[in-house]
């Protein structure tokens, strides 16, 4: 159940703008819980000291710094021109990078080894075997390669 004593409802009660039927039940509840008949005295003091401030007069020069309604307009499209070229160049770039993803898929890879590695290990296999030693076969084809020290 919703509480029937909330600032809206005792606002609108001290406007007078509640319906017969909801005034009914406001009074009620007034009458039945004196800590609210506190409440809302104190709602009402607070109300009326609000009321009672002299409105605010903005400082010499303020209203004219915000400038007219036409600088508004002309900057609120500068910002939707700027907001258009960002999503515009964020597009491109999405785009580029999807026909980059597609090229590299699509692409058919190569199926040899350059240079002819093939070619390579044939040749030095018929070295070995016409210079008959059998250790020079355990020796790499390529540069020693180091273990990172």
């Amino acid at each position: 159940m919703t509480d029937l004593f909330d600032d809206d409802r005792a606002s609108a009660w001290l406007d007078g703008e509640l319906n017969p039927e909801e005034q009914a039940e406001f009074a009620a509840l007034l009458e039945s819980e004196p800590g609210r008949r506190d409440a809302l005295a104190e709602l009402d003091a607070t109300r009326s000291l609000v009321r009672s401030l002299a409105p605010a007069v903005p400082e010499a020069g303020f209203l004219a710094s915000l400038g007219t309604a036409d600088e508004v307009v002309v900057d609120l499209n500068a910002r939707r021109s700027q907001s258009n070229r960002r999503r515009s160049t964020a597009l491109v770039a999405g785009l580029a990078a999807a026909a980059a993803l597609v090229v590299a898929i699509l692409v058919p890879g190569v199926n040899r080894a350059r240079p002819a590695l093939a070619a390579d290990v044939q040749v030095h296999q018929a070295g070995l075997a016409a210079s008959g030693d059998p250790v020079s076969g355990l020796a790499p084809l390529g540069a020693p390669t180091g273990l990172g020290r």
